[in-house]
């Protein structure tokens, strides 16, 4: 929600929490002062008859406009000389009305008297109606002036924050090039700014720095990588023993392994950076069809059975690499991590990737697996960088990756969308050689 938008609900809140207290507290004073003061003026009326007795002259039956009522008494005189009484039913109209009778008790020249005299007041059913519709109308007139005055101030006083928003989003860091910031006279907004300001140009040089270094740190290291191994390749060809030969092996593989982590954790940093950059939709089952196909003699040597679902075309928008990166991993890692002569079911559609193998069970619970340098127990030549690779670019591109060990099978699902989840059951595997498109 906008900022606004939600100083526009904040101020109509309040209008709509204050108008009914108010109203309601007006509707009280006002129905007071009402009675109070024809109460008043019945007890000047009845006290201006008893006058008008003391005096011998004849009352009227009439006395300022208010009909006149008077009563001898045999009784003692009450010890509340003034009595008022509120009647909200005229029986003889038989209608609702607010009657105020005010009785007051004299002693004229020995004889006890009672006046009264009454007077019909507005009704508080008129009165609170009366109030109710000033009070609608008064929070429409000021919720209207309200939504119109807030929207023209913060466009203008939210004007640098706005234009801030918008330099963020266009910001890139891979551009290098500072944040612009629009001036401003607001405290706030201008402390705002120089905090941005003074973190972006710090982003630009860290990521600079780190950008270089890793790219120094990688070519720097394939060289030597390269030297050794044409060194290990040239000493394999003279006349060494058997114990030699092993011992080269050993250190071959720890070369090979070495240039992998350096590459893996190269491809990491660009993951971080965010340095590959999303086109155009790709069709996925071309590239799992393509790896299908170079990895179809690893599996034959592997012995391993292979069913695959691929639909037809499944078009989705990601890097070409990263797609091919991704599905590099969750396969070439189905096959490492197998057993011999086990089995593959892999399941490719517009929804995700399904892919179960075979193998020994993970030493460690599977979602620790995606962390990096994390590995089980299947295979001691992994880095345990694969499902670190994996879960990063299904972070970039946002879809839902999931890793299980049940049934005695490896389990790793990936989500391009929401939609109806795969569903593991026997007939996923089936005991022949089988790769279908």
């Amino acid at each position: 929600m906008k900022l606004a938008n939600k100083f526009t609900l904040w101020f109509v809140g309040i209008i709509l929490l204050i108008t009914p207290i108010s109203m309601f507290n007006t509707f009280k004073s006002i129905r007071k002062r009402i009675d109070n003061s024809e109460i008043e003026r019945l007890k000047d009326v009845n006290s201006e008859v008893a006058h008008q007795l003391k005096n011998d002259i004849a009352p009227y039956k009439y006395t300022q406009g208010r009909p006149i009522e008077i009563n001898r008494i045999n009784t003692a005189l009450p010890n509340k000389r003034v009595q008022v009484q509120k009647t909200t039913y005229n029986h003889a109209n038989k209608a609702d009305e607010c009657r105020i009778t005010v009785s007051s008790y004299f002693t004229i020249d020995g004889i006890n008297y009672k006046i009264s005299s009454y007077n019909y007041v507005t009704q508080s059913k008129e009165l609170f109606n009366g109030m109710l519709q000033t009070a609608i109308l008064k929070i429409l007139i000021t919720s209207l002036i309200v939504l119109l005055t807030v929207r023209l101030v913060s466009k203008k006083i939210l004007y640098p924050f706005n234009q801030t928003l918008k330099n963020i989003q266009k910001f890139n860091i891979k551009k290098k090039q500072p944040l612009e910031l629009v001036p401003t006279d607001t405290k706030e907004f201008r402390e705002l700014s120089c905090f941005l300001k003074k973190m972006t140009d710090k982003a630009i040089t860290e990521y600079g720095l780190a950008k270089e270094f890793s790219e120094n740190a990688s070519h720097e290291l394939q060289t030597p990588l390269a030297i050794l191994r044409s060194k290990l390749e040239l000493l394999m060809e003279t006349d060494i023993q058997h114990d030699q030969a092993s011992l080269i092996a050993d250190m071959q593989n720890a070369i090979e392994k070495l240039s992998r982590i350096n590459h893996s954790l190269l491809l990491l940093t660009k993951l971080e950076n965010h340095e590959f950059e999303i086109t155009d939709e790709i069709d996925f089952a071309h590239y799992v069809r393509e790896l299908m196909a170079i990895y179809e003699d690893r599996m034959a040597i592997k012995g391993l059975t292979t069913e695959a679902h691929i639909d037809a075309h499944i078009f989705i928008k990601m890097n070409a690499s990263l797609a091919d990166m991704l599905f590099d991993n969750l396969l070439s890692n189905a096959i490492r991590h197998n057993v011999k002569k086990g089995s593959i079911s892999l399941t490719v559609n517009q929804t995700g990737v399904y892919i179960s193998n075979t193998g020994c069970p993970p030493f460690c619970p599977t979602e620790e697996l995606f962390q990096r340098f994390k590995k089980s127990n299947q295979c001691s030549n992994s880095i345990g960088l694969g499902l670190s690779i994996v879960k990063r670019i299904c972070e970039l591109n946002n879809f839902d990756v999931s890793y299980n060990y049940e049934n005695g099978l490896h389990v790793l699902k990936v989500i391009f969308a929401s939609g109806p989840s795969f569903q593991s059951s026997d007939k996923d595997i089936i005991p022949t050689a089988l790769l279908s498109n």
